[in-house]
């Protein structure tokens, strides 16, 4: 009875050093875990500062950066796809002399900063979807020559010109972001762009992706619905509808993508 009873014991406190030895292997830490960050945060982060810098500061939140040359040809690019093609007629010429001047794309974005301090203050934003630039300046590009092809303004020295803007926007904005940023009131949405820059300690040799520091270059006011933005919605149209009756709203007016068909302006197209 004793030799059993012993036995007994001794396969009792076996079984209770093998539960405890397979919970104690079970337990979970959770010391030193991080979460992984999406490539388009360090984008969005920026986009959220500089947004915020705004609305206390405006045109002060602007500062140079050798890349904001390439966000300007982007942004041609995109007035040329999306712009009246009166004013790309009247225009391009003063517009392509105005891109060549790096004091004249620096004031250009500050009195847009300055135009919208208002309009973001209190509009309670925060950013949204970020897509890579180089995703769709393909898509800019083919639409532009596509359009002023239709419009029968696409010549040898445009096709150069278009070639040269995407190159310029492409080396420049390679790592760069545009970032949507939407807000609960007037102006409802904005578009940040951003770049991709080094510090200065960085060398080719140790620059990598996770080196790279995100800052703000440009912003769009509008987006079309080929490039990634959306129609408003019936109440962001009242909204503003209501924000610019009461004088309460600097931002622009709202037109419905369609609602002009450039196609059969009756115009006569001339050469420039």
């Amino acid at each position: 009875m004793n030799s059993g009873a012993s036995r007994s014991r001794i396969f009792s406190l076996s079984a209770l050093i093998g539960v405890g030895a397979l919970l104690a292997g079970c337990k979970t830490t959770t010391t030193g875990e991080t979460q992984t960050i999406g490539p388009a945060e360090p984008a969005r982060r920026a986009a959220l500062s500089f947004v915020h810098c705004v609305e206390s500061n405006g045109g002060g939140c602007v500062k140079p950066d050798d890349k904001r040359g390439s966000w300007d040809a982007f942004a041609l690019l995109h007035w040329m796809g999306t712009g009246s093609p009166t004013s790309i007629l009247q225009a391009l010429r003063r517009e392509l002399d105005h891109h060549r001047d790096p004091n004249a794309i620096q004031d250009r974005f500050v009195s847009l900063a300055a135009r919208y301090r208002e309009p973001l203050r209190g509009a309670e934003c925060r950013p949204d979807a970020a897509a890579p630039v180089d995703e769709l300046l393909p898509t800019l590009v083919k639409r532009v020559e596509t359009r002023l092809t239709a419009l029968g303004l696409w010549r040898r020295d445009l096709e150069g010109v278009v070639a040269g803007l995407a190159k310029e926007a492409s080396k420049g904005l390679d790592e760069g972001w545009l970032v949507h940023v939407v807000c609960e009131g007037d102006p409802y949405e904005v578009w940040i762009a951003t770049a991709g820059t080094k510090s200065d300690t960085d060398t080719d040799a140790n620059a990598d992706a996770e080196d790279t520091r995100q800052v703000v270059v440009g912003m769009l006011t509008t987006l079309p619905v080929w490039l990634g933005g959306q129609e408003p919605s019936e109440d962001q149209i009242e909204g503003r509808i209501r924000s610019r009756t009461l004088g309460n709203s600097t931002s622009l007016g709202v037109v419905r993508e369609g609602s002009v068909d450039t196609t059969w302006l009756p115009i006569d197209i001339e050469e420039f």
